[in-house]
Formats: C-alpha cells, structure tokens, sequence
C-alpha cells in the first residue's frame, strides 16, 4: 500500500529497538510517507539490555531503517519536557520538509519510580510523568496544529495513551493521571481543530511486547536474581494468559491502528480512543 504517498510524518519517541515508535515509523514509511523521528538521548543505565548488546543506535538506527524503504528521514534528538527543544525540532522538522501532515505523540516517560501508593510518590515523579505523558503531548500538538492550520491541508494528530488512561489500577496514580489527561487533550483539541480538517484521535493500548525501560521491572529482577529480560518474559507470558486473544500486543499492532487513523479511510474519524488490547478491555 502507498496511500500515504507524499505525506510527511513526525513520531515522538521512536528510538526504542521494540517500541511502538519505531514500529510505526516504519508503518508509516512503508505506506509511503516520509518521516521525521525523535527521542531523547538516554544513558546506557536506561536503555534495555539488548539494545546495549546489539549497539544499537535509538533513532538513528531507525533512519537507517527507513530509509532502506526508500523514504526520506530526518532524526532529531530532543528533550519534550523541554518547550524550547521541541519548538527547535518542530522548526527542523518544516525547515527539511515544508509541512507536516500526521503527528503521533507516542513518547512517554519511562514507567517504574511511579509504582508506589498515591502516599508515597514523590512530586518530582508526579511532575516528570506529567510533563512528559501530558504537557509534551499538548506543546507538539499546539506547535505542530499551527503549522497545519497555517498550512491550510488538513492533518492528523494520533496520540498514544493507553489502557491505563480508561481505567486505573493501584499504584499507578501518575501514569494513570497523564494518560486520561492525554484523552482529554484528544477530546477537545478534535474539537477546536475540526473546522481545518486537522483529525486528533488516540489509541489506547494494553500491554505490549517490547523491551521499553521499566524500573520497577529491573529492581525486582534483582530481587529474585534473574535478568530483566528473564523476569520480563515471565511477566509477557502471564498477561498473555489473562488476554481474552491469548497474547499481549506486539509493536505492529499499535503501528496498524496509527496507520489507519493517518489514512483518508479514517478522514471522518475525530475524537476517539481506541482499544488495542486484546479484548482486556472494552471501555
């Protein structure tokens, strides 16, 4: 397929050698579009185990990818907690392709100080969770819906929120907080953008088979004496048996809604969150 021939795509968060970013970065690529990425430059302490093991290079192994598609990239390091930072790279963004027709807000704070009861979490996590979960996802669709209204063609912005975002759990008091603020932020920036033909939509997934950083994970990992990625195949495998399809969500399936919700199929679309779990959940 190439029906986003000619569009010009921008993924927040798209370094991870599993992720969801990466994943749709290259769905979108293979559709057509061009596509610039972005990530934050993390420690080699942050980064899952086999990315350290296969030197693997975050987005700039991406643009490789992509551009073995055929397609044009562009990689941009940028800190989203950061309004500056993402003003620069947006600016990057327009200075290299003229315009941006589809946004996908996927980055996300990384997951594990934060699972602790609402007592005891600390407002410095609270804010990171929020600032880059939230208040990220609200400057790149304010900085990226300007330059398509200005622009005048239309656009579509998909935000990655998740189960999460539906339906709060113990000990998840900020991640759950940002990801129902993110639909929200769906809601009614739909709203305020219909009328220049600029979609927002989220989609909301449960969880997901990739290496992303947790470090809750690595910390009872420790604990039991086993590796992260041994301690986080045992946590895949026990979601799998309580997923009504048998399975958690591998990468691609998230990137096949975003690829949908970018297409004209979905031009009547606005406003809504879509499950990709597995039956989980149905809200």
């Amino acid at each position: 397929m190439a029906d986003l021939e000619g569009k010009i795509a921008l993924v927040t968060g798209a370094g991870g050698m599993r992720g969801v970013g990466r994943a749709t970065a290259l769905k979108l690529a293979q559709r057509g579009a061009d596509v610039a990425i972005t990530d934050v430059r993390r420690e080699t302490s942050d980064l899952p185990p086999a990315e350290v093991r296969e030197e693997w290079h975050s987005i700039d192994s991406v643009a490789e990818e992509i551009e073995s598609l055929g397609r044009a990239c562009l990689p941009v390091y940028c800190d989203l907690s950061d309004d500056g930072q993402i003003q620069g790279m947006v600016g990057q963004v327009m200075d290299r392709f003229g315009g941006i027709d589809i946004l996908v807000n996927n980055a996300r704070a990384i997951i594990g100080r934060d699972k602790v009861p609402v007592t005891e979490l600390s407002r410095e996590v609270w804010d990171h969770f929020l600032a880059i979960n939230t208040t990220a996802v609200f400057v790149c669709t304010q900085v990226v819906g300007r330059e398509m209204v200005r622009l005048g063609k239309g656009g579509r912005i998909i935000n990655i929120a998740s189960n999460a975002g539906k339906q709060a759990s113990a000990m998840g008091a900020a991640y759950s907080a940002s990801k129902f603020a993110v639909l929200g932020l769906t809601q009614a920036s739909a709203m305020d953008l219909a009328e220049y033909q600029i979609t927002v939509n989220a989609v909301c997934p449960g969880p997901i088979n990739t290496d992303r950083m947790s470090y809750w994970e690595r910390g009872l990992a420790e604990e039991q004496g086993v590796t992260l990625e041994e301690f986080r195949g045992r946590i895949v495998e026990e979601a799998g048996r309580r997923t009504p399809l048998g399975r958690i969500a591998e990468a691609e399936d998230v990137a096949n809604m975003v690829a949908f919700l970018a297409s004209e199929d979905a031009a009547f679309i606005t406003g809504q969150a879509y499950n990709v779990n597995g039956g989980l959940l149905f809200h």
